[in-house]
């Protein structure tokens, strides 16, 4: 059975907390975009009724609990200065996620969105975010917290002997436009769904890449500066890549047990990109041109352990057991895909590499689990 995201997502979690203030500023731009398109410039006429449904669409929703978050602040921000409007959520996911366990979420979480307004309405969407969701210039709010990075699963050069995760020991120029490509196809596609005026908020993971400290991580850039082509990266000493090493390296156990096949376990990868500013950028000035998406923020932030545990508190197998059970619940899909057999099969060996990981961070922990990743928070605004 699949593990509940909702049960251990405080990692993504906290993501969205740390970036309530840009969201707060997106909705604000919305706001004012919605009101000058109905001729509201007066302060005294600002509570008239927007006469259009105000749609969002939520990137990645899996089963709904961190997507009740920024939603809650959208709806509750615009009801304050229109009463009366309504409200459609779009929850975007691919169709193996359980929408059974998201519309429940949702329709009994004291916390729910739902319990603003009876002009509220919510649908899932079971499709890749790389395909176009809704139809074009219907959506007012797009966002997408702990999402972007997924790729896909059938690039060549993604694969890395010794890890689960994508292989980047150095960014080749074929890596380096290939993330730029994605990048683009993403941010084209939400430049589509989106009106006029319409915002999309998003988190993008960072390699942990050495950037200058006095930089204004605030500032919005007038042009995109790309200089490299070949970089050695950080991710061999980042927590993440130690995880998915030890991953790989407990799947290589079972398939010399004969429990798997080494087919299987040279197949295994977790598509997650880790992209760096400047193939953000770029891909941002190629958008803006194209579609009119334009840059309004960029934020730099740093995931710690410790901004949801107590980490003076937890040993290394302690630390080590819950970032798993994170990973876990967000890749579990993923490795099964690459597990021949039925369901039933995919399940089994699925628990055994389980128990078999377990075990071998009780002998041989994570170390220095703190600085989990790090990761940019950005605004976009179509004109």
């Amino acid at each position: 059975m699949q593990s509940s995201y909702n049960d251990f997502s405080k990692v993504q979690s906290q993501t969205i907390n740390n970036t309530m203030d840009m969201v707060i500023k997106s909705c604000d731009i919305m706001i004012e975009n919605i009101k000058f398109k109905i001729g509201d410039h007066d302060e005294k006429n600002q509570n008239q009724l927007n006469p259009n449904i105000i749609r969002i669409l939520d990137i990645g929703s899996s089963h709904g609990r961190n997507s009740i978050i920024p939603i809650n602040l959208i709806i509750s921000t615009v009801l304050k200065q229109f009463p009366n409007q309504c409200f459609e959520v779009y929850h975007e996911d691919l169709p193996e996620n359980n929408f059974s366990l998201l519309f429940k979420e949702i329709s009994d979480n004291k916390n729910s969105y739902i319990k603003l307004s009876n002009q509220i309405y919510f649908y899932g969407i079971g499709n890749s975010f790389y395909n176009q969701l809704v139809p074009s210039n219907t959506i007012d709010y797009v966002f997408s917290f702990s999402a972007s990075h997924w790729s896909n699963y059938h690039v060549s050069f993604h694969y890395d002997p010794d890890s689960i995760g994508v292989y980047c020991k150095h960014r080749s120029k074929e890596y380096k436009q290939y993330c730029i490509d994605i990048l683009y196809k993403n941010f084209s596609l939400r430049a589509k769904e989106l009106k006029k005026g319409g915002i999309f908020m998003l988190t993008v993971m960072n390699e942990n890449e050495n950037e200058n400290e006095n930089e204004n991580e605030n500032e919005t850039p007038t042009s995109s500066t790309t200089t490299t082509t070949t970089t050695t990266t950080s991710n061999e000493n980042n927590v993440l890549y130690e995880l998915f090493k030890l991953s790989k390296t407990v799947w290589k156990q079972m398939a010399n047990e004969n429990l798997i096949s080494m087919n299987e376990v040279d197949k295994m990868i977790i598509p997650i990109n880790f992209y760096r500013k400047d193939e953000i950028l770029d891909s941002i000035k190629m958008v803006e041109n194209d579609y009119g998406l334009k840059l309004i923020s960029i934020k730099l932030h740093l995931q710690k352990f410790s901004d949801s545990h107590d980490s003076m508190i937890l040993s290394d197998q302690e630390k080590s057991e819950i970032l798993f059970s994170y990973m876990n619940a967000a890749c579990e899909t993923s490795l099964k895909n690459f597990i021949n057999g039925d369901q039933t099969t995919k399940d089994s060996l699925y628990q055994l590499f389980i128990s078999k990981f377990i075990n071998q961070i009780k002998i041989s922990p994570i170390k220095n689990i703190e600085n989990l990743f790090s990761y940019y928070s950005i605004i976009l605004e179509k004109d």
